[in-house]
């Protein structure tokens, strides 16, 4: 099968290892520098029309500019391996797609697989999600391998959820972690911020069980255990009075504006906005979530 992976960066070169390791040949598209170690084209066109399957790999906010680029049609078959929502229109990246090209055979990947532990040979798994079958199908195909698990849900909406919700929640782990209020502390984001994620999930018709899975708990877990993780990362500049990029705090922004939309309330990821735009520091910050009313869990 032939693969192409649009986005050259560490997470499209992870994927391209995955997918050799399962037997396929890999072809990363890209703007800029060729990426070593992998065939690669700047071609996006080309790319996308040779390819059996679509990897689309880039940050959300290169996600307009990408999609454009490779000309998308009616037989594509495209699996969205970037994290979080489409920042210029506040909506799912596969909404996007599907909403200004042809293609509508998409899918999703989510779960707690590290670039770097990847790239270092490191067994993971992933999920992935597609109303499609067929597209669930090709996904294992090109990445289930002695290195890679597996696993597969109808669940689009609440993989895309479950991987927005965990790069926020990544950088309340790395802040715990920075001011040193403990293993508790981390506890206690992990488990609260499930249950946020759970609570947009239902109101979005998510499936709640994807939220307990790899792309929900298995991620959040693997991001709260290392700090080569990019929310965890930032998380922790913030911490030490560092500042995140400008695409972190749209993402924060797209995730609230989301939430308000349909009446749910986010107090943590609402609480990672204050400190990443300097709004509020991180212990007056989680001083005001401790003393929130008592109730039923």
């Amino acid at each position: 099968m032939k693969v192409g992976i649009i986005g050259g960066g560490g997470w499209g070169k992870a994927l391209a290892t995955l997918i050799a390791s399962a037997g396929h040949q890999p072809r990363i598209g890209f703007r800029g520098s060729r990426p070593s170690g992998f065939p690669g084209t700047p071609n996006l066109e080309a790319l996308a029309s040779e390819s059996d399957l679509l990897f689309l790999a880039v940050p959300s906010e290169a996600v307009v500019d990408a999609v454009e680029a490779c000309s998308l049609d009616a037989a594509s078959r495209l699996i969205i391996a970037s994290r979080g929502l489409e920042p210029r229109h506040g909506v799912w990246i596969s909404d996007y797609v599907s909403d200004h090209t042809p293609c509508r055979q998409i899918g999703a990947i989510a779960g707690p697989a590290l670039a770097s532990e990847v790239m270092a040979g490191h067994p993971t798994a992933l999920v992935a999600a597609s109303p499609f079958e067929a597209v669930q199908e090709a996904t294992v195909s090109a990445l289930h391998s002695a290195r890679c698990r597996v696993y597969t849900t109808d669940d689009l909406c609440g993989v895309q959820l479950a991987g927005a919700m965990v790069g926020a929640l990544a950088i309340a782990v790395g802040v715990a972690d920075g001011v040193d209020f403990g293993i508790g502390a981390k506890g206690v984001i992990i488990t609260r911020g499930i249950a946020e994620a759970s609570r947009l999930g239902d109101a979005i018709g998510a499936d709640a069980r994807t939220f307990s899975g790899l792309a929900g708990v298995g991620d959040l877990v693997s991001c709260a255990s290392s700090p080569l993780h990019p929310g965890f990362a930032a998380g922790r500049s913030l911490a030490e009075g560092g500042a995140v990029s400008s695409h972190i705090i749209l993402q924060l922004r797209a995730l609230l504006a989301l939430s308000r939309r349909v009446g749910v309330d986010l107090p943590l990821t609402t609480a990672v906005l204050a400190i990443a735009t300097g709004e509020s520091r991180p212990k007056r910050v989680f001083d005001e979530l401790m003393r929130r009313a008592a109730r039923p869990e």
